[in-house]
This record gives structure tokens, C-alpha cells and sequence, in this order.
């Protein structure tokens, strides 16, 4: 093998080794730049979970803090019928039903009634982003309290027993604790969710043989 024949053998596998170098570089290159993406649109999304999430979160607390309230303003009786010749309240007399609650009663729960299918409505969109975002535990999670609250502001519009409506309350407040266990999973959240309402816990158990009944 001659000299010249040495250096274009030589030649070619400079040439050849360049290029394999260059294109190894183009596809770590491309391979960084994908990461970098994917991780880019990890935090963005993450961050949109958040604030559907925290948003969703927050008008339930609110909305079941209105219901709660609104409550109050239900009876305890025990009647076969709630309101004769009615099933809902929005239908009554503006006066309001003799010996059952008055104008002033009236107004209060219609009210409230009014708002709570308002912001149930508008609670919807947020239920739907959850559902596109969130993780499938998170979208069931969602849609459960959301039902749920629906289902206490209908006690309050068919003029329900009051421990009824505050029974369907606080399965709401357990829907949505799921929901913040949940969402606290999905956005990878360590430790337990700690409840941000106020309100005492109550225990609706039936008490157990020597329980001291709560007053």
C-alpha cells in the first residue's frame, strides 16, 4: 500500500469521524432541547393544575360555608309532607306557608337557593379543566364534590329537615376533603391535607353504648 493510498484511507476516517461527531452533537442537541420542552410544559401544566385545583378548591369551601349558613333557616320538624302542595321551595307564595316559615324566611333560602345554582354553574367550567389537566383521581374527585354540593343546595330548596341538609353538607365536606387529597397526590404534595374551614368537625356517627351525647 503506497503512500498516498495511506492518506486518503487516513483522510476518510478524519472525515468520516467529524462526521459522526457532528451528527452524535445534533442529536444530544435535539434530545436537550426535547427535555428542556417536556420539562417546560411539565411546570406549565403543573402550574395550571394548581390554579384550577386551588380555584375549584376555594368556591366549594365558599359555597358550602353559604349553604351551611342558609341552613339555619331550615326546621327540624318531622312532617310527612315539608311544604303541602309544593316541591320546591322557589313555587311558594312570596308571603311564604302558614306555620310552616314566613316572608322573611322565604326570601332568605330563595336567595340563597338563586346564588348557590349560580355558582354551581359557573363551578362547571372548573370541573371541566380539572378533568382535561388533572389526573383521573383528581377529575373523579371533582365531579363527586361537585355533585355533592349540588345535592346540599337542593335540601335547601325543598325546604329539607335542617339535620338532613346539614347531614348532605357534611358530605360535601368529605367529598371535599377527598378532593385535596387528591389534588395534593396529583401535584406531588407530600404529607396529609389539612382542612382550611373553621368550622368544628362534627361527629355524625350514631354514639356508641356509654358515649357521653354531645350537647
Amino acid at each position: 500500500m503506497d503512500a498516498s493510498t495511506v492518506q486518503l484511507i487516513t483522510a476518510s476516517v478524519g472525515v468520516a469521524g467529524t462526521l459522526a461527531a457532528a451528527v452524535l452533537t445534533q442529536m444530544l442537541a435535539r434530545r436537550a432541547e426535547s427535555d428542556r420542552r417536556a420539562s417546560e410544559d411539565r411546570a406549565r401544566w403543573l402550574q395550571e393544575r394548581l390554579r384550577a385545583n386551588s380555584q375549584f378548591l376555594s368556591d366549594a369551601i365558599a359555597l358550602e360555608r353559604d349553604i351551611w349558613s342558609a341552613a339555619s333557616h331550615l326546621d327540624s320538624q318531622s312532617r310527612d309532607e315539608r311544604m303541602p302542595g309544593y316541591k320546591t321551595i322557589l313555587l311558594t307564595p312570596e308571603e311564604g306557608l302558614p306555620d310552616i316559615f314566613d316572608e322573611l324566611t322565604r326570601t332568605i333560602l330563595v336567595e340563597a337557593i338563586e346564588g348557590a345554582y349560580s355558582r354551581l354553574d359557573s363551578m362547571e367550567l372548573l370541573v371541566a379543566q380539572v378533568a382535561l389537566i388533572g389526573t383521573p383521581e383528581e377529575a373523579k374527585a371533582a365531579r363527586k364534590l361537585h355533585e355533592a354540593l349540588w345535592d346540599a343546595a337542593a335540601m335547601l330548596e325543598m325546604y329539607s329537615r335542617s339535620d338532613d341538609a346539614y347531614e348532605a353538607i357534611l358530605a360535601a365536606r368529605r367529598a371535599r376533603d377527598e378532593f385535596a387529597e387528591a389534588a395534593r397526590s396529583g401535584l406531588r404534595v407530600d404529607g396529609q391535607a389539612i382542612s382550611v374551614d373553621r368550622r368544628p368537625r362534627l361527629d355524625v356517627r350514631p354514639p356508641a353504648e356509654g358515649d357521653t351525647p354531645l350537647a
